[in-house]
């Protein structure tokens, strides 16, 4: 499915070497016989992500827009790229077997569309500073250039009826301008011309009209020049979204507010057909249902088959425009804060997915059966290894906890729901028959300062939740203390606790100097003495001793503003820059430099250090390196996984358990 370049991160297809990778620990996913293993050995790997809703899938990197078209009876997509520090790439070519042209055009691309035109199939591209570009989409060739404003191009929707074919476009400024193609000539636009909400299309009877959506609704048929209010629900807001859709064979239009209340009326009857859909509103959202998107406050809306499909942090939801209902599972896998598109393929209605953080580009058959795995629901957010070495836990951000065996990976106990949203910090410890996990949480929209304690074996609480620091509790660890095992936590009160496991007894803290917010928090034993390194916004690097809180922190100040990720030994592993750092430092204990930094292509999301010097290093563009930290080279080839690496661990063996999307894998890197 994906075209070959020599890059393991998937840039304008994969490799061989990615390919054989992603196939084998797609087949270890799903349980099937993987064949001869690529360098990187899947020892078990959970299937949750696995979607037999998905078609065909493409890794082209950070996607700024995408269209889908059928070019001769085959898949194409157009895709628009943009990576930190590159130039920007315009991608097009065949799904099917994901061959891509790289089109002449280093010039940011915002919006995608493509055109028939009496089976002379093109493309129109929209860009930074009001261009737009009209290629030959099978031949690549750039037919002409015109102006569409001063303001980037943030929707082009292309709309044909019989041999007439237009482009409507919205800029960055809410206005609408229509063109004819492939002549580029404009075509006046009713009233103002300014829409915060815009999309084109045709309706049952073949007619191809505009909706425009501000503080009101409009639907302008572009051939007569004729337009008509429609009746917005009393309850919405100035409107964000609109999107035309069919459902019962009706013609309708669903639109989004700018508080993300959803609601869909009938063209026809001007009545709304089902109650507004206001799991997604900005007033209340949870972690799961808050709507993300790269289009900030004109979230992307697609409807296929009476269904609109609705981008969140992790997920694509699915409703029922009929019943305002979900009835179907939300989409996993690489759809991270995706942008969606309703597609027709193969005389069925098809989903198109495009993930900026995944860098995935993916088709959805919606109607295809599903059944989940047993696991995790949303995005693994924290893995440990529980003590004795045997046992793995993980949390997602929904707050289910998992308990599985580490050298096979089976269940060990029914996931725990526990419904703490947000939840970031976990630390896992066995006492007899039973595994014990500790949980914190908390975010913006859901403030929570306990710090609670699980029986994961008979699926109870491990005594009261304990009100530990204010708002959050996000920094979390076991570490060994020489009266006994302990739980370190940290808060936004500036608090170091000390905490002991099974009766949550405060044994010390102390008020660390961190007045800003943490950045990095990690512990350790050295020489063995148990140690905490604390980084965050203004203050430099601190190191405390656990075992005597009263003790001044040692201080490296020469840190700057690097990010505490682990520590090895007598070193403190770090993330160089507070805001998407890509290079990796290493600190002694004493303050010295140790080796050279480490760039890195991608944004570090996560590190876990093996046996010195060499560490795990996970970055965006989906990669997980095996590294040597005192000369910055790496010890083997790359791995690819399908999508963002979050949180990793290391067995005492070196394996490494790693977290991506909802799925968990113990990995072993060659040699």
């Amino acid at each position: 499915m994906d075209g070959a370049s020599g890059s393991v991160s998937g840039r304008l297809g994969l490799s061989d070497a990615d390919r054989r990778q992603l196939l084998y620990l797609d087949a270890v996913r799903a349980g099937l016989d993987p064949g001869v293993p690529p360098p990187w050995r899947v020892d078990w790997a959970t299937g949750t992500d696995l979607d037999p809703r998905l078609e065909l899938k493409l890794h082209v990197g950070p996607v700024t827009a995408v269209a889908f078209g059928v070019v001769e009876q085959r898949p194409w997509v157009a895709v628009g790229v943009e990576e930190r520090g590159s130039p920007a790439r315009l991608l097009v070519g065949d799904l099917l077997s994901g061959q891509l042209r790289e089109l002449p055009c280093d010039e940011p691309v915002r919006s995608l569309s493509f055109a028939t035109m009496s089976a002379d199939h093109a493309l129109v591209s929209g860009h930074e500073g009001g261009r737009l570009r009209l290629w030959g989409a099978a031949d690549g060739t750039l037919r002409k250039t015109w102006e569409a404003g001063d303001h980037d191009v943030e929707k082009l929707d292309v709309v044909e009826s019989g041999r007439e074919a237009w482009a409507v476009t919205r800029d960055a400024n809410c206005r609408v301008r229509c063109f004819s193609l492939p002549s580029g000539e404009p075509v006046e636009v009713p009233g103002t011309g300014h829409a915060c909400a815009m999309c084109a299309g045709r309706l049952s009877d073949g007619r191809a009209v505009v909706l425009l959506g501000d503080d009101g609704l409009s639907l302008w048929e572009i051939a007569s020049g004729r337009s008509s209010s429609l009746p917005v629900p009393s309850e919405c807001l100035r409107l964000r979204s609109v999107a035309l859709s069919r459902v019962d064979g009706r013609d309708c239009a669903t639109m989004m507010d700018e508080a993300h209340r959803i609601a869909t009326i009938d063209l026809s009857a001007g009545a709304q057909i089902a109650p507004a859909i206001t799991a997604h509103m900005a007033a209340h959202p949870d972690a799961v249902m808050e709507i993300a998107s790269l289009r900030g406050p004109h979230p992307p809306l697609a409807v296929m088959a009476g269904r609109l499909a609705v981008p969140t942090r992790w997920r694509v939801h699915l409703w029922n425009l009929g019943t305002s209902q979900q009835d179907v599972s939300p989409i996993a896998g690489t759809v991270a804060g995706c942008l969606v598109q309703a597609v027709r393929w193969q005389d069925r209605d098809h989903l198109v997915t495009a993930s900026p953080r995944d860098g995935v580009v993916a088709l959805w058959d919606l109607d295809q059966p599903l059944v989940r795995a047993l696991g995790h629901e949303q995005r693994v957010s924290r893995v440990v290894v529980a003590k004795p070495d045997g046992i793995v836990v993980s949390a997602d951000e929904g707050g289910t906890i998992v308990a599985r065996h580490a050298g096979d990976g089976h269940v060990l106990a029914q996931p725990l729901a526990t419904g703490v949203e947000s939840t970031r910090a976990l630390a896992a410890w066995r006492e007899g028959d039973d595994i014990i996990a500790a949980q914190g949480a908390g975010a913006r929209h859901a403030s929570d300062s306990n710090l609670r304690r699980w029986n994961l074996t008979t699926g109870e609480p491990y005594g009261p939740p304990i009100d530990a620091h204010p708002n959050v509790v996000h920094w979390l660890s076991r570490i060994a203390l020489p009266g006994g095992d302990a739980l370190v936590s940290y808060g936004p009160d500036g608090m170091l606790k000390i905490w002991r496991p099974h009766d949550g007894v405060l044994l010390a803290e102390t008020l660390t100097n961190v007045e800003s917010k943490l950045t990095g928090f990690a512990t350790g034993i050295v020489e063995g003495r148990p140690l905490a390194v604390l980084t965050s916004y203004s203050q430099p690097m601190a190191v405390y001793t656990l075992d005597d809180l009263a003790a001044p922190p040692t201080v490296i100040s020469t840190a700057g503003d690097d990010v505490a990720l682990a520590i090895a030994g007598p070193h403190i592993v770090a993330a160089h820059s507070r805001t998407a750092p890509r290079t990796v430092r290493v600190w002694h204990l004493s303050g010295q430099r140790i080796g050279p930094g480490i760039p890195g292509d991608a944004e570090i999301t996560t590190l876990a250090p093996r046996t010195w010097p060499a560490a795990f290093i996970g970055r965006a563009d989906a990669t997980v390196s095996l590294t040597d930290l005192h000369t910055g080279h790496d010890l083997c080839p790359r791995m690819l996984l399908p999508t963002v690496p979050s949180t990793m661990t290391v067995t005492a063996d070196g394996d490494l358990i790693v977290g991506f999307g909802s799925d968990l894998a113990r990995v072993r890197p060659p040699g």
